[in-house]
């Protein structure tokens, strides 16, 4: 089990050494050089590397709930293992028919017990990362929308009284 754990964890960082803004900053500098009318092209790249920091900052929660994922699997599969062999190495000591009927139906109670606990605990974990991911999104539309006046240079609407 270990190869795997070792498995998950190079997944990951192989996932996270991809730089999606490198080439994005290079297109920010040629586009900071052109110069249209009515444009605060400045504004416009400010703007921009703001909104790949904020993607940059959910493409990392959402990699790290992958990761969360890939660790729980390993170790749901090495508990699954080791519950298994247990059950079998208890079943194999045989008993009457009743007695091997109750030790089934205990399994399969545990069983299920079990899968619940465990659906709740990847539950948990997905939406935990979901929300983590979004958050930077969400957080950035506004603070980009109030941006929009900056880069197309309109002027500030009057103040209310």
């Amino acid at each position: 089990m270990t190869d795997l754990s070792q498995l998950v964890r190079d997944w990951s960082r192989a996932v996270a050494s991809m730089d999606a803004t490198r080439g994005s900053e290079e297109l920010l500098n040629i586009i900071a050089g052109l110069k249209l009318p009515g444009v605060n092209m400045d504004a416009l790249v400010a703007s921009q590397r703001d909104n790949l920091e904020a993607l940059s900052t959910a493409n990392r929660a959402a990699l790290a709930g992958m990761q969360a994922v890939g660790e729980w699997q390993v170790k749901l599969l090495q508990e699954t293992m080791r519950e298994l062999t247990a059950a079998i190495g208890g079943l194999a000591k045989g008993g009457s028919p009743q007695q091997l009927l109750a030790a089934e139906t205990e399994l399969a109670s545990k069983a299920f017990a079990t899968a619940v606990g465990q659906m709740q605990e990847f539950t948990a974990i997905v939406i935990n990362a979901n929300q983590q991911a979004t958050a930077a999104i969400a957080k950035r539309i506004p603070e980009s929308v109030g941006e929009i006046r900056d880069v197309l240079k309109l002027p500030q609407p009057p103040a209310r009284p």
